[in-house]
C-alpha cells in the first residue's frame, strides 16, 4: 500500500517540501492541502497593501506534472491518534488521512498580546476584514484628505510598509513607532541608514515607546501618552497558530511545534514541521529565527529527512547558515548586506537603486525557488557542517568542565 504524505500550507515551507517529495519518494502518494488557490507572495503584502500590482500563481499550475494532489481547504483540528486532519471545504468538513504528516502553516500577526489590537488595527494578511487586500481600499481614502497612519513594530516588516506607504501615498502623515531602539536588531550603522531614508520620506520615527493598548482612533502607551491616528497597521510579533497545541503536540511559547534535528515533532515523530511553524530543539549551527529563507531550507529539509526515512536510510541533522538581508525602502532604495557566517549584518552595504534591484532579484529567486524544484533542486544550503561542529564543541566543553 501507498504511504500517505499530506503537507499543510502551501506557503515558501510547504510548497518546497511538497515538490521536493514528488521528486525524492517513490511509492507515495502526496496531497497538499491548503486554505487558497493562490500561492501567496508574503514577502510582498506591503507592496500589495499599496496599490500594487502582485503576480499571483496558482498552486494547480505550480505542482502540475509532480503528481501531488491538491485539497483546497481550511485545517480546522489535527487529529494525531488517528493520524487525520480535518479540512473545512466549500463541500463540508473532510478527513484525510496520513501515515506522515508535514505541518508548515507558517505563523500570523500576534493580535492579541495588546488589548484593542484585533478590533482596531489593521495588519499584512492576504484577504479579510482589516488585511492588506482592505487597505488597498482605505490608504487612497486616507491620502485623499491627509489623513494620518500609526505603523505599530519597527523590524523589516514595519520598516518596508513604512516606506511603501510614504512614496505610494505623499499625502498619509506616517509615524512608525518602535518598542526598543529604531534598527538595532541589525546594527547601528543599518540603522542609521534606514532611519535617514524614512525622515527624507517624512516619516516620524518614534523608538523606545511601548503601545499598552490600541483604541478606535488612538494609542496609549506605557507612559500614558496619546499617540492619535486614523489608521493603525499593527506589525509587531509573530506567533504560530494554535492546532498544534490544541492536538496535544509539544510546543513553545510563541505555539511552534518542537522538532529534533531532522525535523520531527519531539512528541509525535510522524509529524513534520517546517518554517515559522517550527523550532528545533537544538540549534542547527545557527540561531532559528522566521524567514522565507528559513522556511525554503526547512521545507528542502523536511523533504530530504522523511524521504530517508521511507528508504530506511538515517537522515542528516538540520544545518545550515544564512546569507544575506535585505529591506526596502520604497520602490527605488533598499539596504542590502550579507550576513555570513554568523548571522551579524557586515558591509559592504549595498543602498540605493542597487540595493533595490538585489533586493528584488532575492525575493524573485525565493519565490520562483518551490515552482523550480527539481531533483537536486537549485536551493544550495550553506554551513551543512555546523551541526557537527557545534555538537564536538559542546561535548569538548562538557569534557573539560568534568575534568575541573
Amino acid at each position: 500500500m501507498a504511504t500517505q504524505i499530506v503537507v499543510i500550507g502551501a506557503g515558501f515551507a510547504g510548497l518546497m517540501a511538497a515538490r521536493r517529495l514528488a521528486w525524492r519518494t517513490t511509492g507515495s502518494n502526496i496531497t497538499l492541502v491548503n486554505g487558497t488557490e493562490h500561492f501567496i507572495e508574503r514577502l510582498r503584502l506591503h507592496q500589495f497593501a499599496a496599490n500594487q500590482q502582485i503576480g499571483q500563481r496558482l498552486l494547480s499550475d505550480i505542482l502540475r506534472g509532480t503528481g501531488v494532489s491538491f485539497v483546497r481547504g481550511w485545517v480546522t483540528a489535527l487529529h494525531p491518534d488517528q493520524r487525520t486532519i480535518t479540512v473545512q471545504t466549500d463541500s463540508g468538513d473532510r478527513q484525510i488521512g496520513y501515515d506522515y504528516l508535514v505541518y508548515a502553516l507558517g505563523s500570523t500577526i500576534d493580535r492579541d498580546s495588546v488589548p484593542g489590537v484585533r478590533e482596531h488595527a489593521y495588519v499584512l494578511t492576504p484577504s479579510g476584514e482589516k488585511s492588506a487586500a482592505a487597505l488597498r481600499e482605505v490608504l487612497p481614502k486616507l491620502n485623499a484628505i491627509g489623513g494620518s497612519v500609526l505603523i505599530a513594530g519597527g523590524g523589516a516588516t514595519g520598516i518596508e510598509a513604512a516606506a511603501e506607504f510614504a512614496e505610494s501615498y505623499p499625502n498619509l502623515r506616517v509615524r512608525l513607532v518602535t518598542q526598543g531602539e529604531f534598527g538595532t536588531f541589525i546594527n547601528q550603522k543599518v540603522a542609521a541608514y534606514m532611519e535617514r531614508t524614512l525622515r527624507r520620506s517624512g516619516i516620524i520615527v518614534q523608538d523606545r515607546t511601548t503601545i499598552a493598548e490600541i483604541r478606535a482612533n488612538e494609542a496609549l502607551t506605557s507612559t500614558g501618552d496619546i499617540i492619535p491616528f486614523d489608521l493603525c497597521l499593527w506589525t509587531g510579533g509573530f506567533r504560530a497558530l494554535t492546532l498544534p497545541q490544541e492536538a496535544g503536540l509539544a510546543v513553545n511559547e510563541l505555539g511552534q511545534i518542537l522538532t529534533d534535528p531532522f525535523m520531527r515533532s519531539i512528541s509525535h515523530p510522524e509529524i513534520y514541521a517546517a518554517g515559522d511553524a517550527a523550532q528545533p530543539v537544538e540549534e542547527p549551527g545557527v540561531p532559528y529565527r522566521m524567514s522565507a529563507f528559513t522556511a525554503l531550507v526547512t521545507g528542502r529539509h523536511v523533504a530530504e529527512s522523511l524521504s530517508a526515512i521511507l528508504r530506511r536510510q538515517q537522515p542528516n541533522p538540520l544545518s545550515f547558515a544564512y546569507y544575506g538581508q535585505a529591506i526596502g525602502l520604497g520602490r527605488h532604495d533598499a539596504i542590502f548586506f550579507t550576513i555570513y557566517p554568523a548571522d551579524k549584518a557586515r558591509p559592504p552595504y549595498l543602498t540605493g537603486w542597487l540595493g533595490h534591484r538585489l533586493r528584488e532579484f532575492f525575493v524573485n529567486f525565493a519565490v520562483a525557488l518551490p515552482r523550480m524544484e527539481r531533483r537536486p533542486g537549485l536551493l544550495y544550503v550553506m554551513g551543512q557542517g555546523r551541526y557537527a561542529a557545534t555538537k564536538r564543541r559542546l561535548s569538548r566543553l562538557k569534557q573539560n568542565e568534568q575534568r575541573a
